[in-house]
C-alpha cells in the first residue's frame, strides 16, 4: 500500500465499521426495527406480520431533546460581523437547515456540515456555501496523540456514469483536498480499485496529472463536527433500544389477541358413544370457512349452520358441553408496555410526561425537580453544539477575508418559569435581597432579554412587573382548572388572557414614554 493511499483505506474502514450503528439508530427512531423472537419457528411464522402495529416511543428521547435546541442569535464581534453571518445563514437557508442537523447528530450521534467558499470569475470569494452530510458518507479521523485535534475526514459515496457505478472519495487536509475514484466496474475494497481523481481537461489539452489535490490556505478541514460526546457521538435514544424491542413485542402480540377477542375459539366435548358427526360439513362449526376461491374471510351470513338471531332454534346433536377459549386480557400486555415505556424515560434521561403528554403532569416546583437532568442534558448538547457553530461560522468569516474573528452563539432556555409557584419563589427570593437580574437569569431567561428588561428600571417598578407576572400566571392556572370543569371554553380563558397581556404590554409602552 502506497503512503498516499494509507489515509485513504483507513477512513474507509472506518466508514463501513460505523455504518451499521448509524443504520440501526435511524432504523429505531423510524420505527423500522423488526420483531425480535426467542424462537426461530415463531420467527418463520410471525416475522412478516405486525409490521402496522408497533407503538414507537424511541424517537421521543430525540425530538424531546431537539426541540429545545433553538438557536436565539448568532453575532459578530461588531454589527458588520454580525450583518455577514445574518447573510450567510439566509443565504443557506439554515433556518431550516439547522434544526435537521441537531435532529441528525442526536439521531445518529453525529453530523457533518462542509462549509466551502463560493468564488467569482476571477477568483474571489463571494460568499460561503454549507451543506450538511450524514456519517453514514463522512467521517472525521482524530489523532492518537491528541483525540481533539482532527487528522483528516473522507467522505465517499457512489456516482452512476456511463460506463457503469464508479466510487468516490476526497479527503480533507489542513492544507489540501485529495480526489479519488474508482475504476469502472470496481467496488473500491482493493487499495488496486482506486486511482487519483484529476480534473477534466478544457478541450483540446492534457488532463492535469497534479489536479486530484487541491491545495489551499485554510489551517483546517473544513468539515464541522456536530456530536453528541467525544470523539464519537452516541444516539439519544441508543439506550432505548430493548424497552423498544420489547414494546413492539408485546404491541404486536398484543394484536394477534385481538382476534381471539373478536372471534373466540369455540370447543365442543362430545360422547364417543352416542354421538354421530359423520353429516357435519366443515363450515357447520367454522366461521370462516376455507374457500379455494376467495381471497378473505366470506361475509354472507351462511358460514355456520347455528344463527343467532330472533326465533333462531340451535339443535346441537350429541354434545354434552360447548364453550370458548378466553383470549388473554389486554392488560397482560399493556401494564407491560407501560413498565418497558418508564424504564426507557429512565435510562434515556427524558421526562416520563414527554411520552405521555394525555397523563398525569407534575407542575411548578415538581415539574422542574423531575426535568433537571433533562434540562442538564439539554445545556451540554447546547455548549457540544454552539462550540461547533462558532466553529462554523469563524471559519466562514475568515473565508471572507475577516481573521481572527470572534462568534458568540445564544440559545432560546432550556427551562423557563412559567407557573404560579416559580414566579412566587421568584418574587420571594427578591424580596429577601437577590438582585432582581439574578432571579431572572435563574428563570432561564437570556442575559440579553434580561439586560434590555432592566434598562432605565428602577427596583420598584421591576418588583411590579414580577408581582403581575405572577398574578397573571395565577389567573392562567385558576382559568385552566375552570376550563377542565366546563365552567369556560378554552377558548374563552385564551381570549381573555390575550386580552390581559395586551392590556399590560400597552400600558408598559405608555408608562415607558412618559
Amino acid at each position: 500500500m502506497g503512503a498516499d493511499t494509507m489515509d485513504l483505506m483507513y477512513g474507509i474502514e472506518e466508514l463501513d465499521a460505523a455504518r451499521p450503528d448509524y443504520r440501526k439508530a435511524q432504523q429505531f427512531y423510524d420505527g423500522d426495527v423488526p420483531e425480535i423472537f426467542a424462537s426461530a419457528r415463531l420467527r418463520r411464522a410471525l416475522e412478516d406480520t405486525g409490521t402496522d402495529f408497533r407503538l414507537n416511543f424511541a424517537k421521543t428521547p430525540v425530538d424531546a431533546v431537539v426541540d429545545r435546541l433553538e438557536i436565539a442569535a448568532i453575532t459578530g464581534a461588531d454589527d458588520a460581523h454580525t450583518k455577514l453571518i445574518s447573510a450567510m445563514w439566509a443565504d443557506n437557508g439554515m433556518d431550516l437547515e439547522a434544526p435537521d442537523i441537531h435532529r441528525h447528530a442526536c439521531t445518529l450521534g453525529d453530523a457533518y456540515l462542509i462549509v466551502l467558499p463560493i468564488e467569482d470569475d476571477k477568483g474571489q470569494v463571494i460568499g460561503v456555501e454549507m451543506h450538511y452530510n450524514s456519517p453514514e458518507t463522512v467521517r472525521a479521523i482524530y489523532s492518537e496523540e491528541n483525540p481533539r485535534e482532527i487528522e483528516y475526514v473522507i467522505k465517499r459515496w457512489c456516482e452512476t456514469r456511463t460506463l457503469g457505478k464508479v466510487h468516490r472519495a476526497e479527503l480533507y487536509y489542513d492544507d489540501r483536498v485529495e480526489r479519488w475514484t474508482t475504476k469502472p466496474g470496481s467496488k473500491g475494497d482493493q487499495v488496486s480499485d482506486w486511482v487519483h481523481w484529476l480534473a477534466e481537461p478544457e478541450d483540446g489539452q492534457e488532463p492535469d496529472e497534479d489536479s486530484w489535490i487541491i491545495t489551499h490556505d485554510w489551517g483546517r478541514p473544513p468539515v464541522f463536527h456536530f456530536r453528541t460526546a467525544r470523539p464519537y457521538g452516541r444516539p439519544e435514544h441508543v439506550g432505548g433500544y430493548g424497552p423498544q424491542n420489547a414494546i413492539n413485542k408485546l404491541s404486536i402480540t398484543h394484536m394477534g389477541t385481538v382476534d381471539y377477542q373478536g372471534f373466540p375459539q369455540r370447543y365442543a366435548l362430545t360422547d364417543a358413544a352416542t354421538t354421530d358427526t359423520s353429516d357435519l360439513e366443515p363450515g357447520d362449526w367454522d366461521d370462516f370457512p376455507p374457500d379455494d376461491n376467495a381471497t378473505g374471510p366470506t361475509d354472507s351470513g351462511d358460514d355456520s349452520s347455528l344463527k343467532a338471531g330472533p326465533g333462531e332454534v340451535w339443535t346441537l346433536r350429541g354434545f354434552k358441553a360447548v364453550g370458548q377459549f378466553d383470549a388473554a386480557q389486554p392488560s397482560v400486555f399493556l401494564d407491560p408496555i407501560m413498565f418497558e415505556v418508564r424504564a426507557m424515560a429512565q435510562i434515556t434521561t427524558t421526562p416520563l410526561h414527554l411520552f405521555d403528554p394525555q397523563g398525569e403532569v407534575p407542575s411548578g416546583e415538581s415539574i422542574r425537580a423531575k426535568e433537571a437532568p433533562f434540562v442538564k442534558k439539554i445545556r451540554n448538547r447546547q455548549m457540544s453544539f454552539g462550540a461547533t457553530w462558532r466553529e462554523v461560522f469563524t471559519f466562514a468569516l475568515n473565508l471572507l477575508g475577516i481573521g481572527d474573528a470572534t462568534v458568540d452563539v445564544r440559545w432560546a432556555p432550556a427551562a423557563t418559569v412559567e407557573d404560579q409557584t416559580g414566579w412566587q419563589t421568584a418574587s420571594e427570593k427578591v424580596k429577601n435581597g437577590v438582585p432582581r437580574r439574578q432571579v431572572l437569569l435563574e428563570s432561564g431567561y437570556r442575559e440579553e432579554q434580561v439586560d434590555e428588561w432592566l434598562e432605565g428600571v428602577d427596583d420598584a417598578e421591576l418588583a411590579r412587573r414580577v408581582d403581575i407576572l405572577a398574578t397573571v400566571a395565577d389567573s392562567a392556572q385558576k382559568l385552566g382548572a375552570a376550563a377542565a370543569l366546563g365552567v369556560v371554553t378554552s377558548e374563552q380563558v385564551q381570549a381573555l388572557l390575550t386580552g390581559a397581556l395586551s392590556d399590560i404590554e400597552l400600558l408598559a409602552g405608555v408608562e415607558a414614554r412618559t
